[in-house]
């Protein structure tokens, strides 16, 4: 169940589960345009806080009213792990194996490549394309996670009394939502009422997601400190996406440009969606997934 990189999913709905509420979101795509069927934000209680998992029982109801409030009759959804949880690597594979055999060398592999007990393993994969490095081989995008942690979301949709059907790396699930121009070495920032999250896409694959613990009133003002500390030792972007709850002051990120040296813009929306609020930006590329291909 681990995603098939969310590619086939179908018309679903997107759920993000964040450590305040959850947001939920059904698009529909017509002549290049995209609108939202439905929505919906619905607070979680204080005591779920940053582990949902401690409380399935208060996510499952806090699911429910969700979907009921957005008034949507579509009951298959999709949601996404962070890329803290899910391990991605890039292999390089001889180019004439078949899908089952690619599939075959990957599980007699996992115990090499994945620190999981092979009983708790969920795999997936996905060809990007010819490698760069090893002529005859393919580049492999190779995803797994606990399958506890999957058998985990599973319980919680279920008892909400929908039906979950792909599960995304939140990473690459937000790809969709960056102007293709602006893909190679980017960077995005979700800035929240509450968190700061970085989420980074290097070359040769590697995804990151990286949470800055700064919030409040302080959060303008420290997080172009804390960003630059905490690039300092890595390759920079070449482009910074800043994503908000909020309207982002434009001289605020014109002076995170010149503090970081590097360029930092709005993120625009996707045509028809660009007043749509940034706290659905997940749940939105989420729903995206089955439809944009």
């Amino acid at each position: 169940m681990l995603g098939r990189f969310g590619m086939d999913a179908g018309s679903l709905v997107g759920v993000e589960i964040a450590p305040d509420a959850i947001r939920l979101v059904q698009l529909q795509q017509r002549r290049r345009r995209w609108r939202v069927m439905g929505s919906a934000h619905e607070p979680l209680p204080q005591e779920v806080g940053n582990d949902w998992a401690a409380e399935p029982g208060l996510v499952a109801a806090a699911l429910r009213r969700a979907h009921r409030q957005s008034g949507l009759r579509q009951r298959r959804v999709a949601l996404a792990l962070p890329a803290s949880q899910v391990i991605c690597k890039l292999c390089h594979m001889p180019v004439e194996r078949g899908v089952e055999q690619l599939e075959a060398q990957l599980l007699a592999d996992a115990e090499r490549l994945f620190p999981f007990p092979l009983e708790d393993l969920a795999l997936d994969f996905q060809v990007v394309g010819p490698s760069r490095v090893q002529p005859g081989c393919s580049e492999v995008m190779v995803a797994a996670c606990r399958q506890s942690a999957l058998a985990a979301l599973e319980a919680v949709v279920e008892e909400a009394g929908l039906q979950l059907e792909a599960v995304e790396i939140d990473n690459i699930a937000l790809c969709r939502m960056l102007p293709v121009s602006g893909l190679e070495r980017a960077a995005l920032l979700r800035i929240e009422a509450h968190s700061v999250t970085l989420h980074d896409w290097q070359p040769g694959g590697v995804f990151q997601r990286r949470e800055l613990q700064t919030a409040g009133t302080e959060m303008a003002a420290a997080l172009p400190e804390r960003l630059q500390a905490l690039l300092a030792a890595e390759q920079l972007p070449g482009q910074l996406w800043v994503a908000g709850c909020s309207a982002i002051d434009p001289d605020w990120l014109q002076g995170l440009g010149g503090r970081l040296n590097v360029s930092c813009r709005h993120l625009p929306g996707l045509a028809g969606l660009e007043h749509v609020d940034g706290t659905l930006l997940l749940a939105c590329a989420l729903a995206q997934g089955g439809l944009c291909r």
